[in-house]
């Protein structure tokens, strides 16, 4: 829960990232170094300009400037965007209105931005050079650039068999519930939860950092996929936007303290792709149980 060799529009190009970082093109700073200079940059700037930046873990920085109310996209998603790329001197090298790509087919810095905006968010994104075009530059596009985009996610486009998927899912984990005497709420993105204790902290925002403790099982037959818990780290922001499209939706209703038990559909949870880890397989198009706690919200 990421390239043509010609020119289109930037947004579709696409490029290897490490060849993009590949030393016998370009100077002879190191990816860390080169690193260095580019969140320094991107740094000043923000704070030169007087812009409250959220920072992800990958580097990418991003400031919402109005909120959807969808959920973002996926690595295998097609979007629907319009807009706007400049250099850090606020040069506009392209743009476009009403665009459809493909998120596997955009630059890395991109797919991170996008990964983090809701479906009808307007935002811009701070993109580092490495999660861009590198040291070796494209056209107009200087090598080391790092890059902004003002972006409004239009729409993440749901296929037919996404859109079965989800009704199939839906019936069999309401089924479930009937079949087990189970009252659960029924959200409007397909998620049933039931609230087991209420807490008496705040509700998480999409983009707090929170510590959660919860336990996965297979809906199918109760196996358990995981058991632990999972909070900010050095690469992982635990931010509610980086979980799953369930942890989406449920996690904000949950005040700290609260403990619930979530009801997840397929594309809600991994989708059509088959998981494993030491534990279980996860396969393809599981209904899935997490039994949840909001332990903490992060400052």
């Amino acid at each position: 829960m990421r390239f043509l060799s010609s020119f289109l529009p930037v947004l579709i190009l696409l490029v290897v990232f490490m060849s993009c970082l590949d030393k016998d093109s370009g100077p002879t700073l190191s990816v860390e170094e080169q690193f260095t200079i580019d969140t320094t940059a991107i740094g000043n700037y923000l704070r030169t300009n007087n812009i409250p930046a959220l920072k992800d873990a990958s580097g990418v920085r991003f400031v919402i400037e109005s909120l959807g109310t969808g959920f973002p996209p996926k690595l295998s998603s097609t979007v629907k965007v319009t807009y706007v790329g400049r250099f850090l001197s606020e040069v506009i090298f392209d743009q476009g209105t009403n665009s459809t790509f493909q998120m596997n087919g955009l630059i890395p810095g991109f797919q991170i931005g996008l990964a983090l905006l809701p479906e009808g968010t307007k935002a811009k994104i701070y993109i580092p050079s490495g999660y861009a075009y590198g040291n070796r530059g494209v056209n107009d596009i200087p090598a080391n650039s790092n890059l902004i985009f003002e972006i409004e996610l239009i729409e993440v486009v749901t296929s037919e068999l996404e859109k079965n998927q989800l009704g199939a899912d839906t019936v069999a984990i309401d089924t479930y519930l009937v079949n087990n005497s189970i009252t659960a709420i029924k959200d409007k993105t397909g998620l049933r939860y039931v609230i087991t204790e209420e807490g008496s902290g705040p509700k998480p925002g999409l983009y707090d950092k929170v510590k959660l403790a919860y336990t996965g099982k297979l809906l199918k037959d109760g196996t358990v996929f995981f058991s632990g818990t999972n909070g900010p780290t050095n690469t992982f922001d635990s931010r509610v936007i980086n979980y799953i499209y369930a942890f989406q939706a449920g996690v904000p209703k949950l005040p700290v303290g609260s403990k619930a038990t979530f009801y997840v559909p397929s594309g809600l949870g991994f989708g059509n792709q088959a998981v494993s880890n030491s534990t279980a397989s996860i396969p393809a198009n599981s209904n899935l149980i997490f039994e949840m706690e909001v332990q903490e919200i992060f400052e």
